[in-house]
């Protein structure tokens, strides 16, 4: 079995949280080159060319095109907590509704990613969990596609 993938460091993580929140996954361009290395060697990041294909690493960082960086599921898993990774992964029923024994901040902080959304009881996506603060939350906390699959990367480290 492979060790679990680092942690991302506090300046990586701000970068790779940029990348979350763009819709194609990109990072900014104005990322150091030795810091687009460090994320590189981690796989939290990979960069395709003009037609899609994804370069190799030395490619990569050779590439002086105008294709942008992207995160990759892994450096998506090193943004999280651990208890957002332990919840993202173990907690979560047959139907990818988080068990309630999931804190709220940990579903926010999740839902934030994108790898958790909160639903109505029709199944209609709503934009937080419908809690008023004095009253707890209407909605409940669903793991999304993406959370699906960055939690599958804890089946795959196992195989390995």
């Amino acid at each position: 079995m492979t060790q679990a993938p680092r942690q991302a460091t506090a300046t990586e993580s701000k970068h790779l949280k940029t990348a979350i929140a763009d819709p194609d996954g990109h990072l900014l361009p104005r990322v150091s080159s030795r810091l687009l290395k460090a994320m590189l060697d981690a796989g939290f990041i990979y960069r395709e060319d003009s037609d899609g294909y994804r370069l190799s690493d030395s490619e990569a960082l050779a590439c002086t095109g105008k294709t942008a960086w992207r995160i990759t599921l892994t450096g998506r898993r090193a943004v999280l907590t651990e208890s957002q990774w332990r919840d993202l992964t173990s907690r979560v029923d047959e139907d990818e509704a988080f068990l309630p024994n999931v804190h709220w901040v940990t579903r926010n902080g999740l839902a934030a990613l994108g790898l958790a959304e909160y639903r109505d009881d029709s199944g209609a996506v709503q934009p937080n969990d419908g809690g008023s603060g004095l009253h707890g939350p209407r909605f409940r906390a669903f793991r999304t596609e993406l959370g699906r699959r960055v939690a599958q990367l804890a089946a795959a480290d196992a195989l390995r």
